[in-house]
Protein backbone atom coordinates (compact mmCIF):
# COMPACT_ATOMS: atom_id res chain seq x y z
CA UNK A 1 0.00 0.00 0.00
CA UNK A 2 1.16 3.77 -0.54
CA UNK A 3 0.49 6.40 1.30
CA UNK A 4 0.17 10.22 0.78
CA UNK A 5 2.25 12.71 2.50
CA UNK A 6 0.04 15.13 2.10
CA UNK A 7 -2.52 12.86 4.63
CA UNK A 8 -0.31 12.15 7.36
CA UNK A 9 -0.58 14.76 10.88
CA UNK A 10 2.00 17.29 10.98
CA UNK A 11 1.52 17.15 14.57
CA UNK A 12 1.97 13.97 16.60
CA UNK A 13 1.41 12.62 20.36
CA UNK A 14 4.62 11.10 20.96
CA UNK A 15 5.10 7.57 22.84
CA UNK A 16 8.91 8.01 23.75
CA UNK A 17 9.54 4.84 25.15
CA UNK A 18 12.90 3.87 26.14
CA UNK A 19 14.69 1.19 23.08
CA UNK A 20 11.93 0.82 21.29
CA UNK A 21 11.31 1.47 17.86
CA UNK A 22 9.55 0.99 14.93
CA UNK A 23 10.23 0.94 11.09
CA UNK A 24 8.13 1.65 8.00
CA UNK A 25 5.84 -1.72 7.66
CA UNK A 26 7.24 -2.78 10.75
CA UNK A 27 4.89 -3.97 13.32
CA UNK A 28 5.49 -2.83 16.85
CA UNK A 29 3.38 -4.79 19.87
CA UNK A 30 3.48 -3.19 23.21
CA UNK A 31 1.55 -3.84 26.62
CA UNK A 32 1.20 -0.55 27.90
CA UNK A 33 0.36 0.03 32.17
CA UNK A 34 1.08 3.97 32.45
CA UNK A 35 -1.65 6.00 32.72
CA UNK A 36 -0.66 8.83 30.34
CA UNK A 37 0.28 6.21 27.33
CA UNK A 38 -2.90 4.82 27.82
CA UNK A 39 -4.64 8.18 27.49
CA UNK A 40 -2.68 8.85 24.42
CA UNK A 41 -4.00 5.84 22.92
CA UNK A 42 -7.57 6.76 23.43
CA UNK A 43 -7.20 10.23 22.08
CA UNK A 44 -5.38 8.89 19.24
CA UNK A 45 -8.28 5.91 18.86
CA UNK A 46 -10.51 9.04 18.67
CA UNK A 47 -8.80 11.06 15.68
CA UNK A 48 -6.89 9.36 12.65
CA UNK A 49 -5.55 6.15 15.21
CA UNK A 50 -1.67 7.97 14.71
CA UNK A 51 0.86 7.95 17.28
CA UNK A 52 4.74 9.11 16.79
CA UNK A 53 7.42 6.52 18.01
CA UNK A 54 10.70 8.05 19.09
CA UNK A 55 12.79 7.04 21.62
CA UNK A 56 14.24 8.61 24.51
CA UNK A 57 17.86 9.31 24.40
CA UNK A 58 19.57 9.72 27.79
CA UNK A 59 22.42 11.54 26.77
CA UNK A 60 19.90 14.79 25.77
CA UNK A 61 19.07 17.66 27.56
CA UNK A 62 15.74 18.53 28.03
CA UNK A 63 13.10 16.39 26.52
CA UNK A 64 15.78 13.70 25.86
CA UNK A 65 14.34 12.49 22.30
CA UNK A 66 16.07 11.47 19.56
CA UNK A 67 15.82 13.38 16.29
CA UNK A 68 13.37 10.99 14.68
CA UNK A 69 10.89 8.42 14.82
CA UNK A 70 8.45 6.71 12.50
CA UNK A 71 4.45 7.11 12.50
CA UNK A 72 2.88 4.65 13.60
CA UNK A 73 -0.93 3.59 12.91
CA UNK A 74 -3.15 1.50 15.35
CA UNK A 75 -4.22 -1.63 14.13
CA UNK A 76 -4.85 -4.02 17.02
CA UNK A 77 -5.96 -2.65 20.29
CA UNK A 78 -7.75 -4.36 23.35
CA UNK A 79 -8.10 -3.77 27.12
CA UNK A 80 -7.30 -6.80 29.38
CA UNK A 81 -9.32 -7.36 32.84
CA UNK A 82 -6.94 -5.38 34.98
CA UNK A 83 -7.14 -2.91 32.18
CA UNK A 84 -3.67 -2.84 30.61
CA UNK A 85 -3.85 -1.88 27.00
CA UNK A 86 -2.67 -4.31 24.38
CA UNK A 87 -1.67 -2.41 21.11
CA UNK A 88 -0.39 -3.44 17.64
CA UNK A 89 1.37 -0.56 15.91
CA UNK A 90 2.09 -0.59 12.28
CA UNK A 91 5.10 1.54 10.42
CA UNK A 92 3.86 4.05 7.97
CA UNK A 93 6.82 6.63 7.39
CA UNK A 94 9.65 8.32 9.53
CA UNK A 95 9.94 11.60 10.82
CA UNK A 96 12.13 14.33 12.03
CA UNK A 97 11.25 16.07 15.59
CA UNK A 98 10.32 20.06 14.86
CA UNK A 99 9.43 22.32 17.71
CA UNK A 100 7.54 20.72 20.41
CA UNK A 101 3.95 21.99 21.16
CA UNK A 102 2.41 23.57 24.47
CA UNK A 103 0.10 21.03 25.82
CA UNK A 104 -1.74 20.22 29.06
CA UNK A 105 -1.05 16.26 28.32
CA UNK A 106 1.18 14.64 30.22
CA UNK A 107 2.71 13.38 27.08
CA UNK A 108 4.90 15.14 24.54
CA UNK A 109 3.33 16.76 20.93
CA UNK A 110 5.60 17.46 18.69
CA UNK A 111 5.42 19.06 14.97
CA UNK A 112 7.45 16.72 12.18
CA UNK A 113 8.36 16.66 9.27
CA UNK A 114 8.37 13.23 6.81
CA UNK A 115 10.07 15.11 3.78
CA UNK A 116 13.49 13.51 4.73
CA UNK A 117 12.04 9.65 4.39
CA UNK A 118 9.52 10.56 2.02
CA UNK A 119 10.51 7.67 0.09
CA UNK A 120 9.05 5.51 3.10
CA UNK A 121 5.65 5.46 1.52
CA UNK A 122 6.86 3.76 -1.53
CA UNK A 123 7.60 -0.44 -0.77
CA UNK A 124 11.40 -0.84 -1.37
CA UNK A 125 12.50 -3.68 -4.03
CA UNK A 126 14.12 -6.69 -2.18
CA UNK A 127 17.70 -5.28 -1.79
CA UNK A 128 20.62 -7.90 -3.02
CA UNK A 129 22.45 -9.14 0.08
CA UNK A 130 24.06 -12.10 0.73
CA UNK A 131 21.07 -13.83 2.97
CA UNK A 132 22.71 -17.39 4.18
CA UNK A 133 25.61 -15.21 5.61
CA UNK A 134 22.93 -12.85 7.58
CA UNK A 135 21.12 -15.92 8.68
CA UNK A 136 24.29 -17.73 10.16
CA UNK A 137 25.32 -14.45 12.17
CA UNK A 138 22.38 -14.46 13.36
CA UNK A 139 22.38 -18.10 14.22
CA UNK A 140 25.68 -16.78 15.67
CA UNK A 141 24.35 -14.12 17.66
CA UNK A 142 21.53 -15.55 19.11
CA UNK A 143 23.55 -18.42 20.12
CA UNK A 144 25.83 -16.46 22.74
CA UNK A 145 23.15 -14.59 23.92
CA UNK A 146 21.10 -16.99 24.77
CA UNK A 147 18.14 -15.98 22.74
CA UNK A 148 15.52 -18.03 21.20
CA UNK A 149 13.12 -17.15 17.73
CA UNK A 150 11.52 -19.16 15.44
CA UNK A 151 13.56 -20.20 12.82
CA UNK A 152 11.23 -20.98 10.19
CA UNK A 153 9.30 -17.91 10.18
CA UNK A 154 12.79 -16.19 10.02
CA UNK A 155 13.74 -18.42 7.14
CA UNK A 156 9.80 -17.54 5.31
CA UNK A 157 9.81 -13.76 6.10
CA UNK A 158 11.27 -10.97 3.23
CA UNK A 159 14.61 -8.89 4.05
CA UNK A 160 12.51 -5.70 4.96
CA UNK A 161 10.88 -8.09 7.54
CA UNK A 162 13.69 -9.80 8.69
CA UNK A 163 15.61 -6.53 9.48
CA UNK A 164 12.69 -5.17 11.15
CA UNK A 165 12.28 -8.19 13.39
CA UNK A 166 15.50 -8.02 14.46
CA UNK A 167 16.16 -4.76 15.33
CA UNK A 168 13.05 -5.14 17.34
CA UNK A 169 14.41 -8.96 19.16
CA UNK A 170 18.80 -7.85 19.32
CA UNK A 171 19.03 -5.83 22.72
CA UNK A 172 20.92 -3.32 21.02
CA UNK A 173 21.47 -0.04 22.61
CA UNK A 174 19.19 2.85 22.16
CA UNK A 175 21.95 4.75 20.04
CA UNK A 176 22.44 1.45 17.66
CA UNK A 177 18.74 0.93 17.49
CA UNK A 178 18.59 4.65 16.55
CA UNK A 179 21.59 4.66 13.66
CA UNK A 180 19.43 1.59 12.16
CA UNK A 181 16.29 3.87 12.08
CA UNK A 182 18.18 6.57 10.33
CA UNK A 183 19.87 4.00 7.89
CA UNK A 184 18.27 5.84 4.98
CA UNK A 185 17.27 2.43 2.90
CA UNK A 186 17.04 -1.37 3.63
CA UNK A 187 20.58 -1.88 1.91
CA UNK A 188 21.75 0.33 4.38
CA UNK A 189 20.00 -1.04 7.13
CA UNK A 190 21.01 -4.27 6.30
CA UNK A 191 24.77 -3.49 6.08
CA UNK A 192 24.26 -1.76 9.59
CA UNK A 193 22.57 -4.38 11.15
CA UNK A 194 25.24 -7.31 9.86
CA UNK A 195 27.78 -4.80 11.39
CA UNK A 196 26.30 -4.23 14.66
CA UNK A 197 25.53 -8.32 14.65
CA UNK A 198 29.24 -9.09 14.17
CA UNK A 199 30.35 -6.43 17.21
CA UNK A 200 28.00 -8.34 19.64
CA UNK A 201 28.93 -11.50 18.50
CA UNK A 202 32.39 -10.76 19.33
CA UNK A 203 31.40 -8.77 22.37
CA UNK A 204 29.86 -11.92 23.37
CA UNK A 205 32.43 -14.20 22.82
CA UNK A 206 35.26 -12.16 23.96
CA UNK A 207 32.86 -12.13 27.36
CA UNK A 208 33.53 -15.61 27.55
CA UNK A 209 37.10 -16.02 27.10
CA UNK A 210 37.35 -14.17 30.19
CA UNK A 211 35.16 -16.28 32.49
CA UNK A 212 37.12 -18.13 35.66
Amino acid sequence: MQFNLSHFPTELAILDLPGMILLPRGHLPIHLTEEKYKLLIEEALKSGRYVGVVQTDSRAEGEKLFRSGCLGKITTFSEGDDGDYFVILSGVCRFNLLAPQETSKPYFIHSVSYETFSFDVYEERENEIDREKLLNLVKAYFSSSDLTANWDEIKMASNERLISSLTLLCPFDPQEKQALLESPTLTERTQMMTALLEIAFLRNSQASWFKH
